[in-house]
Formats: C-alpha cells, sequence, structure tokens
C-alpha cells in the first residue's frame, strides 16, 4: 500500500508556465481525500515551495535544495545540511564567472548572486525572490558569515556539463552534482540529494521505501527513484530518466491514477486473503484479480471467482 506520494515541481508538477495544471490540482486533492500524504521534493528552497503550494497551505512535507533541508508539513525543520566554509569558498573560485552566473544558497532560504547584472535579475525571477546584496560574497564565505548549502550555476547545458565533469575531478568523493534544469548545474554537499532527504523524512514518519511512490523528470530526482519500486518519470525526462524508472507517465495526474489503483488492488487482494482463511476445508474458492491497461492507457481492475 502506498502511503506518501513525492512529486518534483519543476518539469513535473509545474507546467511551463510554472503553474500547477488543474488536472494536477484535482488529482492531488483527490489523494489528499483518499487518505495520501504528500512531499515536495524540489531543488527550490522552501520559501519558493510555500508559494507555489499555497493551495495546499500545511497539507505537505518538503523536501527542498535537492535535500539540504527537510521540513515536515507542520514546518518543523528536520534536517539542514552545508558546505565546510573552505571548501565552499573553493568550488565558488572553481567556476569561471565570465561563463556562469551563481548563486550561493543557504539553509535559512536567503540566497547572494555573485555578480548583479541585468542576466543575473532574470533568473532571480525564476527563484522568485531577490537574492541578497553581499559586496565581499567571497570574504564572508571564508569568514564563515553564512554557510552555503547548495551552489547553483546557470548557463549553456554544454558548457555545464563538462563544468559538473571538471568540478568532479577536482573535488573527489567532496561533492554532489545534479543538471537539475537544462540551463542549471546544482552542486550539493557529499551524500545530499533528494532521496537522503526523503530517507530521513520516512524514518521519522514510519514509512518503509515500498510505501511510497516518487513522481520526476530530471536527473536531481533519480535518488528518490532508486528508493523505491513506485517511481513516475515524466514522458518529457531525458532517456536516462525514463529508463529508472519503473512507469512513464504524461502529467501528475495520470501518476497519481495508476497509485490510486495500485491501492485499491492491494486492499482488494487483502481482502480476498482475509476471506479465503474463513473457508472450510470441505469447499474449495478461488478468487484472481486480473489488471490491464485499455487503449486508452487507462488501468481496469477485475475480481473474479
Amino acid at each position: 500500500m502506498i502511503k506518501l506520494i513525492v512529486s518534483d515541481l519543476d518539469g513535473t508538477l509545474l507546467d511551463t508556465s510554472k503553474q500547477i495544471a488543474e488536472r494536477d490540482r484535482l488529482a492531488v486533492t483527490k489523494a489528499y481525500e483518499s487518505g495520501l500524504d504528500l512531499c515536495i521534493a524540489s531543488g527550490r528552497m522552501n520559501a519558493e515551495i510555500k508559494v507555489i503550494m499555497g493551495s495546499f497551505p500545511n497539507q505537505y512535507h518538503a523536501v527542498g535544495q535537492n535535500g539540504a533541508t527537510v521540513r515536515l508539513k507542520n514546518e518543523r525543520l528536520l534536517g539542514a545540511m552545508d558546505f565546510a566554509p573552505e571548501l565552499s569558498l573553493r568550488l565558488l573560485q572553481a567556476v569561471p564567472s565570465e561563463e556562469f552566473i551563481s548563486f550561493v544558497h543557504c539553509t535559512d532560504d536567503s540566497y547572494y548572486a555573485r555578480a548583479h547584472n541585468e542576466v543575473s535579475r532574470s533568473y532571480e525571477k525564476r527563484i522568485m525572490s531577490e537574492s541578497s546584496v553581499l559586496n565581499e560574497l567571497e570574504e564572508a564565505l571564508a569568514n564563515d558569515e553564512f554557510r552555503c548549502s547548495k551552489l547553483a550555476c546557470f548557463g549553456e547545458l554544454g558548457k555545464l556539463s563538462k563544468l559538473e565533469a571538471r568540478l568532479n575531478r577536482q573535488f573527489p568523493g567532496q561533492i554532489e552534482t545534479f543538471i537539475s534544469d537544462n540551463d542549471c548545474l546544482d552542486i550539493m554537499p557529499l551524500n545530499v540529494s533528494k532521496g537522503t532527504g526523503l530517507s530521513l523524512l520516512i524514518r521519522e514518519l514510519g514509512i518503509a521505501p515500498d510505501e511510497i511512490a516518487c513522481i520526476g523528470d530530471s536527473f536531481n530526482d533519480l535518488s528518490m527513484f532508486a528508493l523505491t519500486p513506485h517511481s513516475f518519470a515524466m514522458v518529457e525526462s531525458p532517456d536516462e530518466i525514463r529508463e529508472q524508472a519503473s512507469t512513464v507517465v504524461h502529467s501528475v495526474a495520470e501518476a497519481i491514477h495508476h497509485i490510486m489503483a495500485y491501492n485499491t488492488m492491494s486492499v482488494t487482494n487483502i481482502s480476498i486473503l482475509r476471506s479465503d482463511v474463513g473457508i472450510g476445508h470441505h469447499t474449495r474458492r478461488t478468487e484472481w484479480m486480473r489488471v490491464w491497461n485499455d487503449s486508452n492507457g487507462v488501468r481496469h481492475l477485475f475480481a473474479g471467482d
């Protein structure tokens, strides 16, 4: 039985206009009404998640900044991770400022732009809040005035891929890296990912990995997919993402449909097992469940005897 639905935001629950489509909103509401719990797992900060999920206040857990922060639905901070000051400074210095726009994120949802210009401001609009101004960013990191939980670099995808490879060679065993969007590379502390954040959450909730279902579309979602047999990749995802998922879907609504059908089947199977226990040895009874997809991809359940 699936108890917790975990959904990414950008490219998954959010459409191209960064809104939740009405069909997905209705599906999430239906999932709530059926007793399912929800977690949002995103590279975004918690403050952004709250804006996006404003129509579902205090109804979801949140794994933010790719696992750097984990919050329960009551807003209690369950966990927070960041870089050691010296390492975050070296990482920032290793990113060419003339090629990439970089932002230093903190677990308190503040963030700092490496340079303030028209290009950086265009990315800030996507982040949904303005960055804090700090003229001596490198000096502040060196002096441990604040801690960096995520270094986000924006630029051309080809250059970002090369930067990712170079940073992993330069800092072996010290960082995690994810191409989280087609123009964004996220650099995280070692062993910090959506998967590790989600693992912390389900331990707190007392939920087993096979009782969660994860929905995503990008490389930073793979660590979640690895936790559970119930993983859903969006159809527009890269091939590598779809290959790692158990199911490919066109929308979050479609994934929720599959999840609720799975739970219905699980409840029915339990009922069958319970009814069989009460059958005397003089009576033989057989029952089965059939599951198939019609031409529209809709899953059907049938019980017979």
